[in-house]
């Protein structure tokens, strides 16, 4: 995928950034010139994912160990970055994780699970990244939080109510850190991503997938680079007045 965009001189945070569509946002953003903090939870090969990264198009890429449901650690990790990197322009909160089972077979642990990655998380990591530019003066702040068509309905055939119920819960967090902080000269945005090829969706049945495909217009799965263009879009000038929406790279799958 070519580079339209032009990133040099800027440095972006993205959380989840060495796995699926975070792994394929990092290498677009890396691609533009951009230089790349990755943010990971355990992962044992983001460290090499980040240095491959670094040496394929020569920018600055580097991966520091965090969980985003961790209020203190994530501001701290934060104002590492920042200094590490001399002024983060953007951040795209993209970690997030499902629990796939009947509604009446969810426990406690699994709503904890989920909404602290997928709410409060997400949540942790525009906080951090709102107080970091505050602190620092930046005006140009743009934050991209990993939501989902799941935020407005539910996935026939696969029964994850709580994934859902917390990308609904992330595209209002979006909407209302619009507003609060404008005055402040940030924008957040939602990417609203449909199926999407990852390790997670390929290790589903065979036929299972074949059935999804045919809920799409496009009859297929989105590459994770499909994802990257709108992402990149709204981290970039070119939106500069864009904020508090949901932006959905979902193959129209909606309109059905």
């Amino acid at each position: 995928m070519s580079a339209k965009y032009d990133f040099s001189g800027k440095s972006v945070i993205v959380t989840g950034g060495n796995r699926g569509i975070g792994h394929a946002i990092s290498v677009r953003l890396a691609q533009s010139g951009a230089d790349v903090a990755i943010i990971y939870r355990s992962s044992k090969d983001a460290t090499q994912v980040a240095e491959d990264i670094a040496k394929k198009y020569n920018v600055k890429c580097q991966a520091y160990q965090c969980d985003v449901g961790d209020q203190d650690l994530v501001k701290k990790t934060f104002l590492q970055i920042n200094e590490d990197f001399k002024e983060v322009t953007g951040v795209v909160a993209n970690a997030g994780v499902s629990v796939v089972k009947p509604a009446l077979e969810m426990k406690k642990e699994d709503f904890s699970y989920v909404y602290d990655a997928n709410v409060f998380g997400q949540f942790c990591t525009a906080q951090a990244a709102a107080e970091m530019w505050i602190k620092s003066g930046y005006k140009k702040g743009s934050i991209v939080l990993t939501s989902s068509m799941s935020s407005q309905i539910v996935n026939r055939g696969i029964n994850q109510v709580f994934y859902n119920s917390s990308k609904a819960a992330a595209s209002s967090i979006v909407k209302c850190l619009a507003v609060e902080w404008a005055d402040k000269h940030i924008r957040i945005n939602a990417l609203c991503p449909g199926y999407v090829k990852t390790d997670q969706t390929q290790n589903m049945p065979k036929d299972f997938l074949e059935y999804q495909n045919t809920l799409v217009p496009l009859h297929r799965f989105s590459e994770p680079e499909e994802q990257t263009g709108m992402c990149l879009l709204l981290l970039s000038d070119d939106s500069t007045y864009c904020s508090g929406q949901e932006y959905f790279v979902d193959g129209g799958a909606q309109t059905w």
